[in-house]
């Protein structure tokens, strides 16, 4: 539910007064996520007070849901002792992240005033990319023996219950840890309490490497249709485990820069400053001007043959607007397709084919359709719609493969293929859109 703008104002009237016992009565019933979106909500000065008033498992919690901005402004009126103590309370992938954005400084005091045990986690994960299985993934897990018995297992799963999210599976390690089998909570449940866990693990289970790229993981994920999975290393022993919530925020990531690189920028530019947008986007939008250069120099050179028939540069906007929006079409599905790993799965040889084909079948149904409109406008002069008709055709056909071949090179060179669609493909469409209109009307007309 939305957070309302009276539940804002009650809540900075209650900071302002001090109203310790209000504030904390206002949060009784709300979920982690709701407390952090007020927080959101809330001026510079409100969150940091706000934020102090909750008890360390809330504020374990909420500050994992806080945007980047907002938990910068929280931090800073956290002290080192206090904050040790909510990392330590988090769950090992979320304080990783937390403690990987403070700076070298504070980080080390941070896990100084941590137990040896707690800090040494948060260590070994922030020894790997972010973007890795090692970066997101959590130490916390429940592991077993062989040779234990369901009964052991599930009484240390009621032991450690309590500081351990979301128990799914429980692992079987070897004396040098590792990773031999798995076995289901649902199977442990099921099976009799002496039955050791060697007679019902999976001996084949599906792992993780873990230096492989979150965007692959959580490929793994959607092909295997899990709900966590092991992460290990080149030797196979057990480093930790990925659950499902951090898939979520992967594809939501992804799909986030995927958006941002369709349109010309690497990052989220919204909260950026005015220097920061401009300055991002020129080098992007400097090669559409550079096209744009190059296309009105290429009509010029067409001028002394031309510049007389007017209907000629009536057309114009018409087939390059088609064309790029064929484009356009053709980069979102690729982009789409690489990203939800189906096209991976199919030849891309067949894609582009398949892609040249629909933009061969739309060019003929729109070259059919404005060459009839040009037919009418130009009676007089019927070659006017055999050239408008080849011209969207070609045009069409042209973005079609453009916008399906170009993605699929970056993909091939390590690439993201999202950086291909704006100034690219649209700077090849002005021109070789340009090029070709121009050319079939000079050898059909002039």
């Amino acid at each position: 539910m939305p957070v309302k703008a009276s539940d804002i104002k009650l809540l900075e009237e209650y900071i302002e007064k001090g109203w310790e016992f209000h504030i904390i009565d206002m949060l009784h019933d709300l979920k982690p996520f709701e407390i952090a979106e007020l927080i959101e909500a809330l001026d510079e000065e409100s969150r940091g007070k706000f934020f102090l008033l909750l008890d360390v498992d809330t504020a374990s919690d909420v500050i994992a849901e806080l945007s980047s901005e907002t938990r910068d402004d929280i931090l800073d009126d956290i002290s080192d002792t206090d904050l040790a103590r909510i990392v330590a309370d988090m769950d090992s992938d979320d304080a990783a992240d937390l403690v990987g954005d403070l700076h070298e400084e504070r980080a080390e005091r941070v896990l100084a005033a941590m137990s040896p045990k707690e800090s040494s986690d948060i260590k070994s994960l922030l020894k790997y990319p972010e973007d890795t299985a090692g970066g997101i993934m959590q130490r916390e897990l429940i592991y077993a023996l062989p040779g234990a018995t369901v009964d052991e297992v599930i009484a240390r799963i009621r032991q450690l219950y309590s500081d351990i999210d979301n128990i799914h599976m429980v692992y079987v390690v070897d004396n040098k840890g590792v990773l031999v089998g798995t076995v289901p909570l649902v199977h442990l449940i099921l099976s009799k309490t002496e039955t050791t866990i060697s007679q019902i693990m999976d001996v084949d289970p599906v792992t993780v490497p873990v230096k492989m790229d979150q965007e692959d993981v959580a490929q793994l994920f959607r092909k295997y249709d899990r709900v966590v999975m092991p992460v290990v290393d080149d030797e196979g022993v057990l480093l930790g485990r990925i659950t499902v919530d951090d898939i979520v925020d992967i594809i939501d990531e992804e799909a986030t820069e995927d958006m941002f690189m369709l349109a010309g920028a690497e990052e989220d530019l919204l909260t950026s400053s005015i220097m920061k947008n401009a300055s991002t986007r020129i080098p992007w939008l400097f090669v559409c001007w550079l096209g744009g250069v190059l296309t009105t120099f290429l009509i010029r050179g067409f001028e002394p043959k031309m510049g007389h028939i007017l209907g000629i540069a009536a057309f114009m906007p018409i087939i390059l607007g088609m064309g790029g929006n064929v484009a356009a079409q053709s980069v979102a599905l690729i982009v789409r397709g690489i990203a939800t790993g189906v096209s991976n799965t199919m030849n891309f040889k067949e894609i582009v084919g398949k892609q040249i084909g629909v933009g061969l079948l739309l060019g003929v149904m729109y070259g059919i359709m404005l060459g009839g409109i040009a037919f009418v406008i130009y009676p007089e002069d019927p070659r006017m719609s055999i050239v408008v008709g080849l011209a969207i055709l070609n045009s069409m056909a042209l973005a079609a493969f453009l916008g399906t071949a170009l993605p699929i090179f970056f993909y091939k060179v390590g690439k993201d293929p999202a950086v291909a669609s704006g100034p690219f493909v649209t700077t090849a469409m002005d021109l070789i859109g340009v090029a070709s209109y121009l050319g079939i009307a000079v050898v059909l007309i002039l």
